[in-house]
């Protein structure tokens, strides 16, 4: 499958079940269910954008936001992803799209 078919499954699914989240939260979201459970770090240096940056983005992800990831701190000054229930059933649907 192609870079643009991903991105139009992708998009389709996070227009119709979390229309408010940016392009770039929704890239940080596609980064993250390859990495497995990374940091905020990794998510950025992977999208090209600064940890500052990429947390800007991953925020709107969290409960506060469409509820998607938990951030957890790894207690030296990383920030790593979870995928809550929500998030492991979006990342099934994008998958699953996909297949």
């Amino acid at each position: 499958m192609s870079n643009k078919s991903i991105l139009e499954q992708a998009s389709a699914y996070f227009k119709s079940h979390h229309p408010g989240l940016t392009a770039e939260a929704i890239i940080c979201f596609l980064v993250m269910i390859d990495l497995g459970e990374p940091t905020v770090g990794e998510v950025g240096r992977a999208v090209g954008m600064t940890e500052p940056q990429a947390y800007q983005h991953i925020s709107m992800l969290t409960a506060s936001g469409a509820g998607l990831i938990t951030l957890v701190n790894a207690g030296d000054g990383r920030n790593t992803i979870s995928l809550t229930p929500p998030g492991q059933a979006a990342k099934a649907a994008i998958l699953s799209a996909l297949a």
